[in-house]
Formats: C-alpha cells, sequence, structure tokens
C-alpha cells in the first residue's frame, strides 16, 4: 500500500473507534501498541494522532501520552449548531428536487432504524440514521455541507451513541423521522423545518441523563449547571 493509503487506514479506524466508543474517552493510545497492532510504522500512527487532535477528539502530550479526549459539551452544542444550520437550509432545495423513490428509501431507512433500535444494536442504529439524514444533503444538492457535518462531529455523534442507549430515545428518534418525512412529503417546507429544529436539539433535554449514566465520559467543567438561551441561538435578541 502507499503511505498515503496506510495513513489514511489508520486515521479512519482510529477515527471510527473513537466514534463508536470502542476507544472511550480517557483511554490512553500508545504510538508503539497501535503500530504493533496495525502492523505499520510509527509514522502513519503519529500522523492519525494528529489529525485526531485537530478534530478534537484525542489529547496528545508530547513525549508523553495519548489519550482519547472527554466529550466537550460546549463543543458539542457547536457542532449541533453546524448541523442544524446547514440542515434546516437544505430542506428547501430538498422539497424542490424530491421524488417519490427518494422518500420511499426514507422510509425505508426508518424501518431499517427501528429494527436495530429494537435490537438493541446501537452502532447500527446510529449508521442508518446518519444515512438518513445524508440522503437529505444529497436529494438537496449539497453533498459538500454533509462531508463538513461529518468531519466535524464527532463530540456530537459520541453524545448521539450514548443517548441511543436508551430504548425509549431510540425509538422516538424513529417517530420523529416518520413525522418529518410526511411533512416533506407534503412540501410543507416551514414545519418541517420546526421539526427539524426540534429533532436535532433533542441532545439538550438529555444532558442531564447522559451526565447521570456516563459521568466519567464528560469534561469535568461539564458537570455545572447549563442551560440553552434558544433565543440567543436562533438570532432573536
Amino acid at each position: 500500500m502507499r503511505n498515503q493509503s496506510v495513513q489514511e487506514s489508520v486515521f479512519q479506524s482510529l477515527r471510527r473507534n473513537i466514534l463508536e466508543l470502542v476507544l472511550l474517552p480517557g483511554t490512553i493510545m500508545s504510538a508503539n501498541e497501535v503500530s504493533n497492532m496495525m502492523q505499520v510504522s510509527r509514522t502513519p500512527v503519529r500522523e492519525a494522532f494528529i489529525r485526531l487532535e485537530r478534530e478534537g477528539l484525542v489529547q496528545v502530550i508530547p513525549q508523553r501520552e495519548t489519550t482519547v479526549s472527554p466529550i466537550d459539551l460546549e463543543r458539542c452544542w457547536q457542532e449541533q449548531f453546524l448541523r442544524e444550520s446547514l440542515e434546516v437550509a437544505a430542506l428547501e432545495p430538498f422539497i424542490r428536487k424530491c421524488k417519490p423513490e427518494d422518500i420511499k428509501r426514507m422510509r425505508k431507512y426508518i424501518r431499517l432504524q427501528q429494527e436495530k433500535a429494537h435490537k438493541r444494536d446501537y452502532v447500527s442504529t446510529i449508521e442508518i440514521d446518519d444515512a438518513f439524514h445524508q440522503t437529505i444533503f444529497q436529494i438537496a444538492g449539497q453533498t459538500l455541507s454533509w462531508d463538513i457535518i461529518e468531519s466535524m462531529s464527532g463530540h456530537y455523534r459520541r453524545c448521539r451513541l450514548l443517548a441511543m442507549q436508551s430504548d425509549e430515545i431510540g425509538l422516538n428518534v424513529t417517530y420523529q423521522h416518520e413525522t418529518l418525512v410526511d411533512e416533506l412529503e407534503r412540501g410543507d417546507l416551514q414545519v418541517a423545518q420546526a421539526t427539524m429544529r426540534t429533532h436535532l436539539r433533542r441532545l439538550y433535554n438529555e444532558k442531564s441523563m447522559l451526565l447521570d449514566k456516563y459521568p466519567d465520559y464528560f469534561k469535568e467543567e461539564d458537570k455545572e449547571p447549563f442551560s440553552i438561551d434558544f433565543a440567543r441561538l436562533n438570532g432573536t435578541k
């Protein structure tokens, strides 16, 4: 394999394991151990650590250690804000361009997600959830926006995966998807945009549950009282 391919493979493997919580927050990552396990030199491992640090997914202390970053809720909210801004905007071109087969494909994703949620296959549930939302950007002709979201939402995605491990939340997500697709099929843009905002903001209401259930996964300062000023977030004051 070319060096570029090796570097990308190492990076994607480590990133996937962090996002899927195989490598939990606080896990110490040794360049030597990773290189031995993946049977590569330490150079692509070090390059992967640098890229992961840029995404805020690892903390690197030179000459000492590299650890998986705790979930940073402040960054999580910024990542959520980015996604909400882009996805709400994508609904208008989606409605203009979507065809019956696109709506059918999204309903198929909903059924698949419900099946995985019932089986408590949380990683697959999140992957199908991503495929559902990615479809909106694809039909809207805004794939670059999805690529930006996917590459800049590591903290938000880990929070989503933790929340999805609550059976009630996992199934509620699919019900919200059903409502959204009904609105998109009718071409009801404003209502669909409001539904999307509510759907993407659900983590705000789940914060206390996540902190209580997984306290060791979050930054210490995230455990302080926290509230969201939605009027300021929407730019209405």
